[in-house]
């Protein structure tokens, strides 16, 4: 059993600009709405890769409004059991996503209903579904549930979950509320420009390093199309990444964290758990992982191009080539 909990967004997404228009312009390009957010991206994700929706439960905050009523049918239309938290104090954040050639996402996004989330309703699905992994996502937008965060992770523990950590930049506050959580964290995802706003040091190896010995376990910092930096026991990787023809990153890391999800459960479905796992079983998750949020990227939204056959297929066609080319450096346990 996988519980996911997090940040949701309808995201309306503006692809194939050659550039972002001039004040007072109309500029001509696709635009589509998606679902977005950690909770809804990683959990349709999980599905795509052929996790058993029966063993998926997910929990997000959305405003009593139609595009809250958007994501839970579209979840639902998957199979993926939804627990919304409805609110009428704040509507579901919505996120308008530029998307020009050759230039990374702008994003404008209103944090809406993610503020207004709570610990308790996830609490109470921790106990009742007691699941091998609780993932949190968008920490950081969450408001009062990101003050209790570590409690939340405190109790997923006594309660036999593996907690997985996935940060946003923290929104109208500090870092603090993480850095009580991370000793309660086993794995921990952001990209470069969080972990460097995290620990103070922008060169990823060395950021991953400094989160851990803030408490995390085993740290993942995603680089875009640089690859990925993982800190573990032992160990720090670097691999490179896939090579693909990118359509549209939205929604990439989030992919990435599906994949790490879907592999570690089939660790602990084995009955192994993560201070068992050998660097190559790391650099074998973080390929799959990688390749994850390769094929996303092939696609316009989040979710749309994500495949277990695409994925498969590109870790055949170009994961020895990376494994042999990645860079493993000893580090302390």
């Amino acid at each position: 059993m996988v519980l996911i909990s997090g940040i949701a967004v309808v995201d309306l997404i503006a692809s194939g600009l050659e550039r972002v228009a001039r004040p007072g312009e109309l500029a001509f390009c696709s635009v589509r709405t998606s679902l977005g957010g950690h909770a809804c991206n990683v959990s349709a994700d999980l599905v795509r890769l052929g996790f058993p929706k029966s063993k998926l439960r997910v929990v997000f905050p959305a405003g009593r409004d139609l595009f809250g009523d958007f994501l839970v049918r579209r979840l639902g239309e998957q199979g993926i059991r939804v627990e919304p938290v409805l609110t009428d104090k704040a509507p579901t954040s919505l996120d308008l996503i530029l998307v020009a050639r050759g230039e990374d996402r702008r994003y404008h996004a209103d944090p809406g209903a993610n503020v207004e989330m709570a610990a308790a309703p996830v609490l109470a699905l921790l106990k009742k579904h007691r699941p091998l992994v609780y993932y949190a996502g968008g920490v950081g937008l969450l408001g009062r549930f990101d003050a209790d965060l570590a409690g939340v992770l405190r109790r997923a523990r006594s309660l036999g979950a593996l907690t997985f950590v996935d940060v946003v930049s923290p929104y109208r506050k500090t870092w603090a509320f993480l850095r009580k959580a991370l000793p309660w964290t086993d794995i921990f995802h952001c990209n470069a420009d969080e972990a460097a706003s995290l620990v103070g040091e922008r060169e990823p190896a060395k950021s991953a390093r400094l989160i851990r010995r803030l408490g995390a376990k085993n740290v993942f910092v995603t680089l875009g199309g640089e690859g990925t930096v993982a800190a573990v026991p032992g160990a720090v990787l670097r691999v490179p990444a896939f090579s693909v023809r990118v359509m549209d990153p939205t929604g990439a890391g989030d992919a990435f964290s599906a994949g790490i999800v879907m592999q570690v459960h089939r660790f602990l479905g084995r009955g192994r758990r993560p201070e068992g796992f050998s660097t190559g079983d790391w650099k074998d998750i973080l390929l799959y992982a990688s390749a994850c949020g390769a094929v996303c990227a092939t696609g316009i939204g989040t979710t749309t191009a994500v495949d277990a056959r695409k994925v498969e297929a590109l870790v055949r066609r170009q994961g020895r080539a990376l494994a042999t080319a990645a860079i493993v450096e000893a580090a302390g346990p």
